[in-house]
């Protein structure tokens, strides 16, 4: 029997609103478990919908995408860590999570089933600028998440704080291992249908073609859109809304960084990438360029 513990390595991090290492120190994953691992705004939530959808028989009755794909690591409103951990407890297998953590702070490697989606930094810049400004007020101060005054601070802030660099340097070591898939962004778009079945291959699944196509119509970037109020509440907390009515499914476009980005700001974000990261890692990106 596990004994949950408050005396933790200070390799899992700061406690925030957005990060609670007691939770990550203390969960105990199972080989069933699937976590999905990305930088933020890198189709975090398509993937939960993919696979929630997988795993469903295609239901779409779910009020929250968070209520049965929950984000692992979070702060939830009126819980102690071992309130969502016991909680995590009674989710029937598999359990399905998702994380931005890095690979250090991410528990269960070697155990679970590890999904990782990557996307050009450039798009998950500006993608992340719109996400914090389609936030309401309430929730960025709840969050205690800063609001850039302008683009520029925006990338400023974006390129300081690194956590698209920390995170995909973080798991190139492990983009061989059997246990893990990393899929890129501009794969999935160009063709879900072939991706999907990569995930089903690899999570070794028995789908149907009638669910198959299921899971093709309620992951389309116009059914999420359609039905934005499923994947805005991320995070759990019912009393605030985090964003704005119809705000969190945005465009999901590739290369469309060019709209707000100027060639300076690309070159830092190209510069950093190069300097953090591997050669090969870079080539895997189509970041070598």
């Amino acid at each position: 029997m596990h004994t949950m513990t408050n005396d933790i390595d200070t390799r899992w991090g700061e406690p925030s609103p957005l990060h609670d290492p007691y939770i990550l120190a203390n969960f105990i994953a199972r080989p069933t478990d699937i976590l999905i691992t990305t930088p933020p705004k890198a189709g975090t939530t398509w993937m939960q919908q993919i696979l929630y959808q997988l795993h469903s028989d295609g239901d779409t009755n779910f009020t929250s995408i968070d209520e049965v794909v929950p984000w692992l690591e979070i702060q939830r409103e009126g819980k102690s860590w071992q309130d969502i951990l016991q909680h995590f407890e009674t989710f029937p297998e598999p359990r399905i999570f998702k994380t931005h953590c890095t690979a250090e702070q991410t528990p269960g490697i070697g155990t679970a089933k590890i999904i990782l989606t990557s996307r050009d930094p450039r798009d998950c810049c500006v993608s992340f600028y719109h996400h914090l400004m389609n936030m309401t007020d309430e929730a960025r101060s709840n969050k205690q998440i800063p609001c850039p005054a302008s683009f520029d601070e925006h990338v400023d802030m974006w390129l300081e704080f690194a956590a698209w660099y920390r995170n995909v340097r973080s798991w190139w070591p492990y983009f061989d291992q059997p246990k893990v898939l990393w899929l890129r962004y501009q794969d999935m778009k160009q063709d879900i249908e072939t991706n999907i079945d990569r995930i089903i291959a690899f999570l070794r699944l028995d789908i149907s073609a009638e669910h198959k196509e299921k899971v093709l119509e309620h992951s389309s970037f116009e059914w999420m859109k359609a039905h934005d109020e499923k994947f805005s509440g991320q995070g759990g907390d019912k009393k605030i809304k985090i964003f704005k009515p119809g705000k969190f499914i945005r465009q999901g476009k590739v290369g469309r960084y060019h709209d707000l980005m100027s060639v300076e700001q690309e070159r830092r974000i190209l510069e950093k990438a190069e300097a953090m990261l591997e050669p090969e890692c870079l080539k895997f990106l189509e970041l070598d360029n």
